[in-house]
């Protein structure tokens, strides 16, 4: 009698257990992201997070840089935008000593490209630097930004307004200063949707980049949430749109490149590794299809990266032929406007 009497206080507590966890993940947590923008905000974001243990900015030598200028660029709602900028190779021995050259040289000739980086993290960050080298290899100015409340920059509240503004203002300081050299755009993961429509609204300003490159994209905010490691578990609830991805939308966090650039005039390079577990290279394939279905006309091309390589979601810089494939995208973008 005891020992059944012990069996059902020892299920019953097992099934209290699951019964509290249940609600815990199926209900509260939901509640909480749909009515929280603060911390919907945070967590796509992460600006404050995963920051490189070495933060000093103003000396990018300390990070193995050299014939790197660091310097801020001031934006019109008074956010302070912290930026690298990269010399090409072909001119870092004879320029790179005096930074005072740096802004000069932007309309030297060579191709310039503004590297925007994804959530987390910094311009700083190891596998960015990375990449920044193999662009120099190739003779390209790299300007590599932090958006606002990232890094050095101005701390303010963020949102896919300021970021995308942030990236405007940055192309647009550059280009006044390129005198018609080429300007570039190469996004990563977040860094994806916020080029693609600043590059959109430059091109309604009757300003046109030379080419943009997506590295491991998303189609859409939503579909990149839909398919996160950690929200699949939840999809197939039927409350699943209303708490988890309409309340992002609704607070204004949309990163549509599919609408951003069904219409835009840029030249656009994707790549994606096929075993990157966080954004699925399915979305870029559906980015693809659909832009492609859209702008028949206009260069775009997708890169898909086998699985056995190992690149991930942030590696694809370790790719022994990606200085080649960017070479060949740039001269296919210049031939286009010459």
């Amino acid at each position: 009698m005891f020992s059944n009497c012990n069996m059902r206080k020892a299920c019953g507590t097992t099934v209290g257990f699951f019964g509290i966890a249940f609600v815990i993940i199926f209900i509260l947590i939901p509640a909480i992201w749909r009515y929280s923008p603060s911390i919907q905000k945070s967590m796509i974001f992460l600006n404050h997070d995963h920051m490189p243990e070495i933060q000093n900015y103003s000396h990018p030598e300390v990070y193995g840089l050299d014939g790197t200028r660091n310097f801020y660029i001031d934006t019109k709602d008074n956010v302070t935008l912290g930026v690298w900028h990269l010399l090409p190779s072909n001119l870092f021995v004879k320029y790179g000593a005096n930074e005072s050259n740096y802004e000069l040289l932007l309309s030297h000739g060579e191709p310039i490209i503004i590297y925007m980086h994804g959530n987390s993290g910094a311009r700083s960050n190891n596998q960015r630097i990375e990449l920044y080298r193999k662009l120099r290899d190739i003779n390209c100015h790299v300007i590599a930004v932090d958006y606002r409340s990232y890094a050095d920059s101005t701390d303010v509240e963020i949102d896919e307004t300021g970021l995308v503004s942030d990236v405007m203002e940055t192309f647009k300081w550059v280009y006044i200063r390129a005198h018609g050299a080429p300007i570039f755009g190469w996004g990563h993961s977040l860094g994806t949707g916020i080029g693609a429509h600043a590059f959109s609204l430059l091109e309604k300003e009757n300003i046109y980049p030379h080419g943009l490159i997506l590295e491991a994209p998303f189609n859409k905010m939503s579909e990149a949430i839909r398919e996160y490691s950690t929200t699949k578990v939840l999809r197939y609830f039927p409350w699943f749109d209303f708490f988890i991805i309409d309340s992002v939308t609704e607070n204004g966090i949309v990163f549509d490149t599919e609408q951003n650039l069904k219409n835009a005039k840029v030249p656009v390079l994707i790549l994606h590794a096929r075993d990157d577990i966080i954004i699925p290279y399915q979305l870029s394939e559906n980015l693809y299809n659909y832009i492609t279905a859209s702008r028949k006309s206009e260069l775009t091309e997708l890169v898909l990266y086998e699985a056995k390589y190992g690149f991930g979601h942030q590696f694809i810089c370790r790719d022994n032929e990606i200085e080649k494939k960017i070479e060949k995208f740039i001269q296919k973008c210049l031939k286009m406007t010459s």
